[in-house]
């Protein structure tokens, strides 16, 4: 099943508009469990990126579709790569 990370950042109008930022962080997040996605990982991180997630979907329309309705709720914004493990890359270029 094809790999996702997806970089998220809280929407800086999100932290005025929300007094109950958490409650809507995690509202966003049952985005996955309603597309039956369960992320392997899920990050809060102290760098660029507020979270990241590490999940597995069945294709990328489905990744597609996840970030898209994340995005739609206003309170995250996401960035989504497809990865591959580093070992099947390193065959690929041989």
């Amino acid at each position: 099943m094809p790999l996702f990370i997806m970089a998220l950042n809280i929407v800086s109008d999100a932290r005025k508009e929300h007094p109950d930022l958490a409650h809507h962080i995690n509202q966003s997040f049952d985005v996955f469990k309603e597309n039956k996605v369960k992320p392997q990982s899920l990050f809060a991180t102290l760098g660029r990126y507020d979270y990241v997630a590490i999940f597995e979907a069945a294709d990328q329309t489905i990744a597609f579709r996840i970030a898209s309705q994340i995005n739609a709720q206003g309170v995250l914004e996401t960035e989504t790569w497809p990865v591959i493990p580093y070992d099947e890359f390193s065959q690929l270029i041989q």
